[in-house]
């Protein structure tokens, strides 16, 4: 029988789930908004249950599609292909003989300076605080072509409801969000925000050391961990995008993850939370089996959308 680990105690969820972890400072890696250190990552799992609820990988997996998980079985899991997980996060994965599943996004492989990282490290590394950096790009888009969308999308805004399943978002990070995905769009988005950073550096420079490589996944994959689909470009409203595009967009990712590992990958995150219907049929035919949502909202259809509790949100059950 599995021990009741002091998370389960106070989790929303005792049915089996996901832990999602993103970004790590230390071994030469910045304090990024919402990163943590390796010695927080340690005392998180053994907060979780360490190895009597967390289970390795695969054998989740193998649970999970059979039908077989038990209630409060967990498993670990990381997004987005930072470095920063190699470097500090792995290590304490090895030291406590646990394994994970790492969910990328492909285009970043491929020498693509794709821009939702390069734009979290400008935000934090290049401003005193987040707000700060709210602050200024407000600013820039009330001083943009796009002042008149800005000006109307707002009034559609609402700070009470918008992204309210994510606790630990700040009111500043939720009206940033909806301002990118819902009024914005990528497109002008990224014109904003390349602006701001061409007044202060360059997405090279800012690029520098965020990602891991093919060699980083072969080797994880070597020691036990799995990887998984988190689609080519990471869009942070592909829930949006026309049903050829998203379908594009996992093609490319499964492409690129098959020819490097010899199998295409059977698991998928989704990014941003941001799916529909479509997405999750278009997976299934693609032969993908397990998936992942961002959040602890128990849906389950098909398999595809199995909860995750965010790394933040257990720090503060910690407290």
């Amino acid at each position: 029988a599995k021990i009741e680990s002091s998370y389960l105690g106070k989790s929303v969820s005792q049915a089996a789930h996901g832990i999602m972890f993103h970004h790590f400072h230390g071994n030469g890696h910045p304090v990024v908004q919402g990163s943590i250190n390796g010695e927080q990552l340690a005392d998180m799992l053994e907060f979780l249950g360490g190895r009597e609820t967390i289970l390795p990988a695969a054998e989740w997996l193998a649970k999970a599609q059979a039908g077989r998980l038990q209630r409060g079985e967990l498993c670990l899991t990381f997004d987005d292909g930072i470095l920063g997980q190699r470097d500090v996060a792995v290590p304490v994965l090895d030291a406590l003989g646990l394994t994970a599943i790492f969910f990328v996004y492909s285009s970043v492989f491929q020498g693509v300076l794709e821009p939702l990282e390069i734009f979290r490290a400008f935000r934090t590394q290049h401003f005193p605080d987040i707000d700060t950096f709210y602050s200024r790009f407000f600013e820039a888009v009330s001083a943009s072509e796009y002042e008149s969308i800005f000006s109307v999308g707002m009034y559609a805004y609402d700070p009470a409801t918008y992204l309210a399943e994510f606790l630990f978002y700040s009111e500043g990070d939720r009206k940033f969000r909806y301002v990118r995905d819902r009024i914005l769009g990528p497109e002008a988005f990224n014109e904003v925000m390349v602006k701001m950073i061409k007044e202060i550096t360059s997405l090279e420079a800012l690029s520098c050391g965020l990602w891991m490589q093919d060699s980083d996944l072969t080797g994880l994959v070597a020691t036990g961990h799995v990887i998984g689909l988190h689609s080519y470009s990471h869009p942070t409203a592909l829930d949006e995008m026309a049903s050829d595009v998203q379908r594009a967009e996992y093609k490319a990712n499964i492409d690129h993850l098959e020819g490097l590992l010899g199998a295409p990958p059977r698991v998928v995150s989704h990014p941003c939370n941001a799916y529909n219907s479509g997405t999750l049929a278009m997976l299934g035919n693609l032969g993908v089996n397990i998936g992942f949502r961002a959040n602890m909202a128990i849906l389950g259809r098909d398999g595809l959308e199995f909860p995750r509790e965010d790394h933040a949100n257990i720090l503060a059950m910690m407290e």
